[in-house]
């Protein structure tokens, strides 16, 4: 092969390309990313701000609910002092039952009965409670004590007894307000009644006094009192 022929063949092949150092590999589109990046920071805001309302929504309604409770609360509590208050102003107006009626006989068979004569004065104890309206009448202790403040009508009646006199008196607290004097022997009946004034745990009874004596068969000795008006 001549000389010229080799030059020929080496100027006539292609040369090789080396990628240079500084060429790098193509770009991808960051639009997208960018897109999405900014979309998911939207929803991210929008979530904050929705949880920040909801938390917003759930104070005030708590803070509503509170401020309604402390109400009902203040108005429960006026209600419950006006109520006392009211219970009060009607213990002193004595206020009680309007019916108050009670009568009652001295023992509860028919056997004739015989009590006293004692040696000390004695309240009376009428056992058999015909009517007891309003529970004024203690049938214990033969007691009667006014549930209302007003005026009341008391009578009561006893027959003489063993020791052939009667002395009995109807008490208001520890005040007498009447009595009944018996002197005519065993079987002798006398009576009294009388209008009382008065307030609320008043006491009416009746009293036997020391010495003297009184008998009953259920339907003869007797105490009687009833509410005539309110005052």
């Amino acid at each position: 092969m001549e000389m010229d022929d080799i030059y020929d063949n080496v100027e006539n092949k292609p040369a090789y390309s080396r990628p240079l150092a500084h060429q790098t590999a193509p770009q991808v589109s960051n639009r997208g990313l960018r897109g999405a990046v900014v979309f998911l920071g939207l929803l991210c805001g929008f979530l904050v701000v929705g949880l920040i309302g909801v938390r917003v929504h759930y104070f005030l309604a708590t803070r509503a609910l509170a401020t309604e409770k402390s109400n009902l609360t203040e108005e429960r509590d006026r209600l419950n002092a006006c109520l006392v208050k009211a219970t009060q102003e009607l213990k002193k107006l004595g206020m009680g039952p309007s019916n108050v009626v009670f009568s009652a006989s001295l023992v509860t068979t028919t056997d004739w009965t015989y009590e006293g004569p004692f040696d000390t004065d004695v309240t009376l104890i009428f056992k058999r409670v015909v009517t007891n309206v309003g529970n004024g009448y203690n049938s214990n202790t033969g007691i009667f004590t006014a549930p209302t403040k007003g005026v009341y009508y008391f009578s009561f009646t006893g027959c003489v007894g063993t020791s052939g006199k009667l002395n009995a008196a109807l008490v208001k607290n520890s005040e007498l307000i009447s009595a009944i004097y018996d002197t005519r022997g065993t079987y002798g009946c006398g009576s009294n009644s009388v209008t009382v004034q008065l307030e609320v745990s008043d006491t009416v009874f009746i009293r036997l006094w020391n010495r003297h004596s009184i008998f009953d068969q259920s339907r003869l000795s007797t105490f009687t009192g009833f509410l005539l008006f309110a005052v």
